[in-house]
């Protein structure tokens, strides 16, 4: 069983660093007052869309309207989160780490693009 859980826990590690911008635009906005108002507004965008990120279908996001209740509620999103990067490989492929989630691997599927996931990720970083 332990071997599992590490297994999980390398390969999230790995993707991380395989997936992670560079370091100085992984560091851009940690405190999301770095990134240009538009950068957020567009991260905004994709999570509320229905026809991209969705998030609201099973999400609660703070400051929105968002009351979906499936998943947990996107708050205080830097306490459950250590950085950016990981952050970015939970969207990107949460099966890693919970291989039966209902969350679907947005970038594993080409859902989003690696793009848009980086941006969902700096307005997710804001709550």
């Amino acid at each position: 069983m332990m071997g599992k859980y590490w297994t999980a826990i390398c390969q999230r590690a790995l993707l991380a660093l395989v997936l992670a911008p560079a370091p100085a635009a992984a560091m851009r906005g940690a405190d999301g007052q770095n990134l240009p108002p538009s950068a957020i507004a567009e991260g905004r965008r994709i999570a509320l869309s229905p026809r991209l990120g969705n998030c609201t279908a099973c999400h609660a996001i703070a400051g929105t309207s968002a009351d979906g209740n499936l998943g947990p509620a996107l708050r205080d999103i830097r306490r459950l989160f250590p950085n950016k990067a990981a952050l970015f490989a939970e969207i990107y492929d949460p099966t890693i780490m919970a291989p039966r989630t209902a969350m679907p691997p947005f970038g594993k599927y080409r859902i989003l693009t690696s793009g848009q996931i980086q941006k969902l990720v700096d307005f997710l970083w804001t709550l």
